[in-house]
């Protein structure tokens, strides 16, 4: 069986892309400035579906100016080292994380689909030492910086499982976003990880009669 999970708010507690770049502005009186100065208008566009992709690009181009590719990937492996040695302001969901392992026990085959840069969802993934794939955002250099090339979110999610040999369905979704419909219909079993009554009429009004809500 194929189990498909989301990560920021679904298996973390938090968003990794956000606290990421967080940590690396915050080192730089230079980039928080340039930061503080854009945020008015980035901030914005992030939360608007639409622009969502053009606002994150602009607060990654800044966080990440002067990089190499080198440079780019050892920055998501400290802040993943991090992470798992428990410093900072992100951990597991622990029912997340139990019901992945739950699904590796049994054999099932599990992936990893984010809207964070796929090298820093692997950063995070990678040490649990578990057979989990990852598929994520790509990056692309541009201006001396790194921005959003192919943003993962959405319907484009199904459309890197499917490139990544998976086909269009698979048994399970887990997410604890709407954002994420596309992936909850192609799953057999979706499931949305937000309890209550709330989150069953939500799943039933986006016509998920099968899936259910999780308070995790």
């Amino acid at each position: 069986m194929l189990a498909v999970f989301d990560l920021d708010g679904t298996l973390l507690d938090g968003d990794s892309t956000a606290l990421w770049l967080w940590d690396r502005v915050r080192r730089s009186p230079l980039r928080a400035l340039a930061t503080l100065a854009i945020l008015p208008l980035a901030g914005p566009m992030v939360a608007l579906p639409r622009t969502r992709r053009a606002g994150a690009s602009i607060l990654l181009w800044i966080a990440t100016a002067g990089l190499s590719e080198r440079a780019l990937r050892e920055s998501c492996a400290r802040f993943g080292a991090a992470f798992h040695a428990g410093g900072g302001a992100l951990a597991w969901r622990p029912e997340g994380l139990a019901t992945l392992n739950a699904h590796l026990t049994r054999g099932d085959r599990v992936i990893v689909v984010t809207a964070a840069p796929a090298m820093l969802a692997q950063a995070l993934i990678g040490p649990l030492n578990r057979p989990i794939e990852v598929l994520g955002t790509s990056l692309k250099r541009r201006g001396g910086g790194w921005v959003a090339d192919v943003h993962c979110r959405n319907q484009r999610k199904c459309q890197a499982l499917a490139e990544a040999g998976h086909g269009a369905h698979w048994t399970y979704a887990y997410t604890d976003s709407l954002d994420d419909l596309p992936l909850l219909r192609g799953a057999e079993r979706p499931v949305i990880v937000k309890g209550g009554k709330a989150a069953e009429r939500r799943l039933f009004k986006a016509g998920l009669a099968n899936g259910r809500a999780a308070a995790w």
